[in-house]
């Protein structure tokens, strides 16, 4: 089933969590149909191939994949590298970037644009506005 974003980021704290939480709140208010890995499997009934496959499968199905950078999650990187690589339209979202954050240039590189946090994303789903913050690429 196609879904309109594969949503990757860390959920391994309160604080991500949260963030990963708002982050879908926004795409969800706009209407997207999501994947949300953090909900696609359960490690204890289908083990580390199964929560790897069901992912692999869930970005193959999305038309666009968007990830929380904050905390550049290795899991994260994976999936935003491995959907730039099937030619999907990849997404970073970072809340509160500001000029002196720092993103990897790997995936600097791999993203159409970073949005800087719900406000942000939530205006370019209504307009299609979006001002780049100029980050450092390292």
């Amino acid at each position: 089933m196609s879904v309109d974003f594969y949503v990757a980021g860390p959920f391994f704290d309160d604080e991500q969590v949260a963030s990963m939480e708002r982050l879908e709140a926004v795409l969800e208010g706009h209407g997207k149909r999501l994947f949300k890995p953090r909900f696609a499997s359960d490690i204890a009934e289908v083990g580390p191939e199964g929560c790897f496959a069901d992912d692999v499968q869930g970005i193959r199905d999305a038309d666009a994949v968007i990830a929380n950078l904050r905390g550049e999650d290795t899991g994260t990187m994976f999936e935003v590298g491995f959907a730039y690589a099937l030619g999907k339209p990849v997404y970073g979202y970072y809340e509160g970037l500001r000029g002196t954050d720092r993103i990897n240039l790997m995936i600097s590189q791999s993203v159409s644009m970073v949005f800087a946090g719900p406000a942000d994303l939530a205006r370019w789903l209504e307009t299609g506005r979006h001002e780049e913050v100029d980050y450092i690429q390292f």
